[in-house]
């Protein structure tokens, strides 16, 4: 149902790029022996409302390096909106996100989720749209291999935090706008016989402009 792409190269020529984090504390969940992972997800949206996975990042760390990487992202692949989910977690580490945007100088549209309980549920939407062959995964890349087996394993797995980045991006789809194909270039006004519209004649993309 997850479809494969090769590589940045083979990524619609027009995305809106969207992220998603869950992240997570040092102190382990009742009934884990580890602290839960921090994950960082970075997607692509085309003009089919089909999802890319782009870049990811994990780890399990203290909140500040996990905001660190955050905002490396951010900062690399400039989103138009980034998915959380509401909670305890959320609550206590919203004014650090906060203030390292600010210290950063590096900003964006933050939309904090419902906190659900159920697994299940919080992968549906996600699960739909990998079903209708709308979500796409790169090959050769570790952690898109990582991904995937915690979605396959899902929800017996040892680690599902992954998952749940997928399901937060599933759940922000109604939040989303899809990709524009870029507008058709125009014929630039030119001036006949001058530099600029000798080098726009002599490229061989364009039809050449003709004046009578």
């Amino acid at each position: 149902m997850i479809q494969m792409y090769e590589g940045l190269d083979a990524l619609p020529k027009s995305l809106r790029i969207y992220g998603a984090s869950d992240f997570a504390t040092m102190e382990p969940r009742k009934g884990k022996k580890e602290p839960d992972y921090s994950e960082h997800g970075v997607w692509g949206l085309d003009r089919h409302s089909e999802l890319w996975a782009i870049d990811w990042w994990y780890k399990q760390c203290e909140t500040d390096i996990g905001i660190a990487q955050w905002l490396r992202l951010v900062r690399q692949w400039k989103p138009i909106m980034w998915f959380d989910e509401g909670g305890i977690i959320d609550k206590a580490i919203g004014p650090a996100k906060r203030k390292a945007m600010r210290d950063a100088r590096t900003y964006v549209s933050i939309e904090s989720l419902p906190s659900l309980e159920d697994k299940g549920v919080k992968l549906q939407a996600f699960h739909a749209m990998a079903t209708a062959h709308a979500i796409h995964f790169p090959v050769k890349r570790p952690w898109a291999d990582r991904v995937i087996e915690q979605l396959v394993k899902f929800p017996a797995g040892r680690w599902d935090d992954a998952a749940d980045v997928c399901g937060l991006i599933g759940r922000g789809i109604d939040k989303m706008f899809d990709a524009q194909l870029p507008s058709a270039e125009t014929k630039p006004i030119l001036v006949p016989f001058t530099e600029a519209w000798l080098m726009y004649n002599d490229r061989n993309d364009k039809p050449k402009v003709r004046y009578f």
